[in-house]
């Protein structure tokens, strides 16, 4: 019998014990539990249809003539982690072309051709990404890095002879940049050494010569430079200033003329601004949107920008005329999120995008006909999209007078095209959800598996963007630098208080939620506001801001130093110490679930173990897991099953007081 269930604990299994008790969900092979108690076959199998989601993720597309290719990200039907897929005409069933125990995390089509293409891909989530090259008429994988050390950033050069890529390999610390042959795995070669660990590669000018680098120093700083790809040489575009300045989102200009990048130089704002090369000139595109300009891409002849704006969450598209800046149209779109957008043409470009009723569409559009087509959408069969949750933004002031905003998901249903919040008999139960990073931004995205939580649990659950969230200017965006970041309690009480004074939520059955950054949120509120709140589910947390900054991967640490602070200056630690849940971990008295990737190389397992220990230690309720073969969060279906499984299970005891 153990070996038999040794050999099924590979997926979703369902295990007969003995006296009469209920099928329960088995564990996966490599998760680790702790605390966890049984889940019912029952639960289960209604919670099922939302977990076999598969969303889509636009990657790239290539236009030849009347042929046309379309690479996307998705997971296979019976598959365990996302793989490559091609479509060649609208609507037809993508194609998958990459296999494995690992998922893809991006791709690149050969800019000449469609039959060649880059990806990356890593191991157990430990994020030391290989980059692969795939050959579609061969159908062969080739890896072209050592397989052990971290590889980010790939591009292809313009005419699909080399790729360009970083590497902490050196010393474990600096991102250097190397070239290498696409088709050779022994052909990498050392082109620049650099100091620090967030470089990217923004563009390859057009004739192969140049390549435009974005060096990242913090969320506020970041300078560009130009690199001589035949030398080697590095010259700075952007000046350092006295008043750092964010740089972001660069491009040449096709003909060498020009680069456009967003930056917030005198402006709260990333504001769209075009670099003459020549005159040195610089020319401010949008005056009029007061928000983030968050992408762009040129049409290949120079003539058109797409823009993308970030308003209050919700992605604008807007095309404009590089020469006059005149808006030319500006498509209309749900409120939701593009993703990547790329031009195949002069005329003719695609974008992905992902709202409240899709995980993922691929669209496309003609900028000459204004004729918009979706090439393919994420298959939703067995869910009811119609009792799916709309959200709304709604805009909130703390003690301090600091504004933020919050989406929120209230249950209900469409009717006629019109979604309608349902009146509960009881005040509904609440989860307060918080973002990561700290510097990124909830905004309105498909809600994934959880709305299971808003459909068939009937939670409302409140998305902040808290003091420090991206998207609302760079005053916002510092505002939980350093010393500030206590204040962000004042963001965390005033949504208690939006909770307490709405009769149809319930003030005594409140959790809260949160990845990474998060996972520290849903910790610091269970010690500031234990009182006030049911449970809490912290997700690769930080526990202990001290200890994370000493064991977080070196080449990342400087960057997380300019956001937190340097733990290494007396003051500092101290700061630190004070702020870090685990120092006040006495004052948690409610129930929590951990949930942990062992192979994390941004917030180590041991932020989780040691919170776990502790409130072990003092006889509070916790659940545990953690994913051997995981990293920053699960991407492998079975494991990202039976968290779900365990957060619905967990806060239906902890929240909705069922057993």
């Amino acid at each position: 019998m153990i070996r038999l269930l040794a050999m099924l604990r590979i997926g979703f299994l369902f295990v007969l014990f003995s006296f009469g008790v209920k099928a329960a969900v088995v564990p996966p092979l490599q998760m680790e539990s702790r605390g966890v108690p049984g889940i019912s076959e029952e639960l289960a199998a209604k919670v099922k249809p939302y977990l076999d989601i598969r969303p889509v993720r636009f990657q790239d597309w290539h236009v030849s003539g009347t042929n046309i290719t379309v690479l996307v990200i998705q997971r296979p039907e019976k598959g365990q982690v996302n793989q490559l897929h091609v479509l060649n005409k609208p609507r037809e069933k993508p194609r998958q072309i990459t296999f494995g125990k690992e998922p893809v995390r991006s791709a690149e089509l050969n800019p000449v051709n469609d039959r060649s293409m880059i990806f990356l891909r890593d191991e157990g989530g430990s994020e030391r990404y290989q980059v692969f090259h795939y050959d579609l008429g061969t159908g062969k994988t080739l890896r072209i890095t050592d397989g052990k050390n971290r590889h980010t950033g790939v591009r292809w050069s313009p005419k699909g002879e080399q790729i360009a890529y970083f590497s902490p390999k050196r010393n474990g610390r600096d991102n250097d940049l190397y070239i290498a042959d696409p088709l050779r795995s022994d052909s990498e070669s050392l082109l620049l050494k650099l100091k620090g660990g967030g470089w990217r590669v923004e563009d390859w000018s057009q004739d192969g010569r140049l390549l435009l680098v974005l060096e990242y120093i913090s969320i506020n700083e970041s300078r560009l430079h130009i690199v001589d790809v035949k030398s080697g040489e590095m010259s700075p575009l952007t000046p350092k200033l006295k008043v750092p300045v964010s740089h972001q989102n660069a491009r040449f200009d096709p003909k060498l003329r020009a680069v456009y990048f967003t930056f917030d130089d005198g402006f709260d704002f990333q504001r769209l601004t075009r670099l003459d090369l020549n005159s040195g000139k610089y020319r401010y595109y949008l005056p009029q949107v007061r928000w983030d300009v968050e992408s762009f891409e040129i049409s290949p002849d120079g003539r058109a920008l797409a823009v993308v704006t970030n308003e209050g969450g919700a992605s604008k598209l807007r095309l404009l005329n590089s020469e006059s800046g005149m808006e030319q149209w500006q498509p209309e779109l749900p409120a939701g999120v593009i993703g990547r957008i790329r031009w195949g043409s002069d005329t003719e470009l695609m974008y992905g995008f992902s709202w409240a009723l899709s995980p993922g569409q691929v669209s496309h559009i003609s900028t000459s006909s204004r004729e918009k087509l979706k090439w393919v959408e994420t298959d939703m069969v067995g869910l009811d999209i119609e009792r799916f949750s709309l959200p709304y933004r709604t805009e909130w002031s703390s003690a301090d007078g600091t504004k933020f905003d919050a989406w929120v998901y209230n249950p209900g249903r469409f009717n006629n095209g019109v979604f309608e919040p349902v009146i509960p008999a009881r005040p509904s139960p609440v989860v307060i959800l918080f973002h990561g990073g700290p510097e990124s931004q909830f905004r309105p995205r498909f809600m994934g598996s959880n709305n299971y939580l808003m459909s068939e649990e009937k939670i409302v659950m409140i998305c902040p963007n808290v003091r420090g969230s991206r998207g609302y200017g760079k005053k916002f965006l510092k505002s939980d630098n350093g010393r500030e970041r206590e204040k962000v309690l004042f963001d965390m009480q005033r949504i208690y208080n939006e909770v307490a004074v709405n009769p149809h939520y319930d003030q005594n059955r409140i959790a809260v939620m949160g990845g990474s950054y998060g996972g520290f949120m849903a910790l610091h509120s269970m010690v500031k506001m234990n009182n006030f709140l049911k449970c809490g589910v912290d997700v690769v947390g930080i526990s202990n801001f001290v200890t994370f900054l000493e064991n977080t991967s070196e080449y990342r640490r400087n960057l997380r130093r300019s956001e937190y602070g340097d733990e290494r200056l007396p003051e500092v630690r101290k700061f630190l110490q004070e702020l870090s849940p685990l120092t006040h971990v006495d004052k948690i008295t409610r129930p929590l679930l951990i949930v942990q990737g062992a192979n994390d190389p941004r917030v180590p397992a041991s932020e989780s173990e040691q919170i776990e220990k502790a409130l072990r230690k003092r006889k509070i309720e916790t659940w545990y897991l953690l994913a051997k073969d995981e990293g920053h969060g699960f991407r492998k279906q079975v494991n990202r099953e039976f968290q779900f499984l365990t957060t619905v299970q967990f806060l239906r005891k902890h929240l909705l007081e069922k057993e």
